[in-house]
């Protein structure tokens, strides 16, 4: 099979892809019944409606990281064609760089492991053990499929 060809069908697979995410319904970002929660967290039945408690940092915490884990990554890094020696030493700079910025969210392309023998990622499981022991790394997950789904992962940078 030529290059060509191979990218034809990428294109193509990527195109159903595609259609497919759009035929989806988009969920709410928020439920009714958090917004109502979060009200009756800061305002309680029995506190008037100009006083305001104190929201714990717990909440807000947990609050700011449901906002950063939607957001768009800032950078991304592309890892094909590295081996997993090299992939892990530019990762590890990548998310350094990163930090130094001020990015709260990146996302690195490892690949799928399509063109890899066996058709296995290589990269996909190094770059996760990396990311579980990384003091750098809040959170770590698989990216939506218009960031590259399988073959791609977002990252929440502490």
């Amino acid at each position: 099979m030529k290059f060509d060809e191979i990218l034809s069908q990428w294109d193509k697979q990527q195109r159903y892809r595609k259609e497919e995410d759009l035929k989806k319904p988009s969920s709410p970002v928020k439920k009714d019944e958090e917004k109502m929660d979060d009200w009756l967290e800061m305002y309680p039945p029995d506190r008037k409606m100009g006083e305001r408690k104190e929201v714990p940092d717990r909440i807000i915490i947990h609050t700011r990281k449901k906002e950063i884990s939607r957001m768009e990554p800032q950078d991304s890094l592309d890892l094909h064609g590295w081996t997993g020696r090299e992939a892990i030493m530019e990762l590890e700079g990548f998310l350094k760089r990163s930090k130094r910025k001020g990015f709260h969210k990146v996302i690195v392309v490892h690949g799928k492991g399509l063109h890899s023998p066996g058709g296995n990622s290589v990269l996909r499981p190094l770059v996760k053990q990396y990311l579980e022991k990384s003091p750098l790394v809040r959170d770590y997950g698989r990216a939506k499929s218009h960031s590259g789904g399988g073959g791609a992962t977002w990252i929440l940078i502490r």
